[in-house]
């Protein structure tokens, strides 16, 4: 009775690892070759390779369960029907794979070549299917490198915000759709830094109409200019009809709509109003030339290298009182124009000409860098009429000046942070061209990794291992045969006994 008993154990062994050899190696493998493509930044169901593998396994020990409840007394009949369940259900993978996705494949192809790819973009299906760990890999190293680039947190693809309450103290809400946190007025959040779709959908927006408008022989950024002056200096505009709210009925606009009232503007930019408290006025100016006179003036090294310059200032200003505390906007004006600096920095801000530097330049420079954007109101750019111009114009904003408060500045020669450390920022790796063709094959290679990739991981492990999952099984079942015949010799030696 040892004997057998000694028998029955290396037999139930032998079972379980042959067991273990066939499906759940199988799974096993499956989660390992689908790794690259679960651990994509862009992925949205990492796990359906394993889900496959899963339902194939499962239809496997429907099939068992049937079979045993049809042939009970016939286990060699048994055996043979679910190994070839098995190996049907192996194979489908591999016939689905090679014959019905790679028609989906040359259709997606087909597809992306409209949108505006070339040929020369794409690889053949075979590539793809053998090698499509390895471009998993690259797209991910590739979004990386974009978004180390633009100075984007990679662990935060699907974006973030360092709050989600404004600087005036209302909230901004997430949108999980567009990953992305609005403001009451549309706009982004003060503090949200762009997941990696609303980067790019930022760039395609800016480099898009800025491209086609060249492709006319326009300059979309004169016209943008002009289109805001337009508003401004029209009294009867949708811009002013705003900022005096008007009544909606009044607007040209088709089914305007104020943000929360009718002087929410004025809440806003009137005398010590929730935007007007950010902005770089003259007196908050002084204030910072102020600390920065008292603070060079105290350096006496940076003191006595300005003291040089003292022979050069214009009559009537002391070196001394630029480097104190009654530094003001006057004094600095009357020195950059008194070294004769102020025509050449007023025609680089685009006032041609011009013989000296004026208050009007400098609060022109930083209006559109310092001045704060309310988040409960509409900008001027908001009531643009081109709606070309207004995608535009909402994209430079976000590119450049919203990026520029985030530190992922997204256009333009040098892009991603800048600050005292990196005064320019980083150089550009993309054109306008380069970019959007790259969103593109993004966007192209996204729906192959969470569409097509799963199947193909599932196909490569097929391939390795059907006939052994056959195999596998029917020793299984040969050593559960085995199992059982050592059990009768065991009571009918019990029953000797007896």
């Amino acid at each position: 009775m040892v004997k057998v008993r000694r028998k029955i154990t290396i037999l139930r062994v032998l079972q379980v690892v042959f067991y273990a050899l066939g499906f759940p190696l199988f799974l096993h493998m499956v989660m390992l070759a689908n790794r690259s493509t679960a651990d994509s930044l862009v992925a949205n169901n990492g796990y359906l390779a394993i889900i496959i593998a899963a339902a194939l396994w499962v239809v496997v020990i429907l099939a068992q369960l049937l079979f045993r409840a049809i042939c009970r007394k016939n286990r060699m009949t048994r055996a043979v029907l679910v190994a070839l369940i098995a190996a049907i259900i192996t194979i489908a993978p591999i016939v689905y794979s090679d014959f019905v996705v790679k028609g989906q494949y040359d259709e997606l192809v087909d597809k992306y070549i409209e949108l505006g790819l070339t040929e020369k973009d794409f690889t053949n299906y075979e590539d793809q299917i053998t090698n499509y760990a390895s471009y998993a890999e690259e797209m991910n190293a590739n979004i990386e490198a974009y978004m180390e680039l633009y100075n984007l947190e990679i662990e935060a693809i699907e974006g973030k915000t360092y709050s989600a309450i404004n600087t005036d103290g209302t909230e901004s809400e997430l949108n999980e759709e567009d990953q992305a946190w609005y403001s009451s007025n549309g706009m982004f959040g003060d503090g949200y830094l762009f997941s990696f779709k609303q980067a790019l959908a930022v760039q395609e927006a800016y480099y898009s109409n800025k491209l086609a408008f060249a492709a006319e022989g326009r300059d979309i950024d004169q016209e943008l200019a002009n289109a805001i002056l337009a508003l401004k200096s029209d009294m009867n505009s949708d811009w002013n009809k705003y900022k005096a709210g008007a009544s909606e009925s009044s607007f040209s606009m088709e089914g305007f709509e104020y943000v929360s009232s009718q002087d929410e503007y004025e809440l806003a930019y009137g005398e010590n109003g929730t935007a007007t408290k950010y902005y770089v006025t003259e007196a908050r100016l002084d204030t910072i030339l102020s600390v920065l006179g008292g603070t060079l003036g105290a350096n006496p090294d940076i003191s006595g290298l300005l003291g040089l310059l003292g022979g050069a200032l214009p009559e009537g200003l002391d070196i001394n009182a630029l480097l104190s505390e009654n530094l003001s906007v006057d004094q600095l004006l009357g020195v950059v124009n008194g070294l004769g600096l102020g025509a050449t920095l007023a025609g680089l801000l685009g006032n041609e000409g011009a013989t000296e530097l004026t208050k009007a330049d400098l609060f022109n420079l930083l209006e559109g860098y310092s001045n704060y954007q309310s988040p409960t109101t509409y900008p001027v750019f908001y009531f643009i009429e081109d709606e070309a111009l207004r995608e535009y114009a909402y994209a430079n904003y976000y590119a450049n000046i919203h990026g520029g408060k985030v530190g992922a500045v997204l256009v333009g020669d040098y892009v991603g942070l800048k600050n005292l450390d990196n005064m320019t920022g980083t150089p550009n790796a993309y054109t306008g061209e380069q970019l959007l063709n790259q969103k593109l094959y993004w966007e192209f290679q996204t729906e192959l990794l969470n569409n097509f990739y799963p199947i193909f991981s599932v196909r490569a492990i097929c391939l390795k291992m059907s006939a052994v999952i056959v195999f596998c099984i029917a020793a299984a079942y040969f050593f559960t045969a085995k199992i059982d015949e050592q059990y009768a010799q065991l009571k009918l030696k019990k029953g000797g006994n007896k």
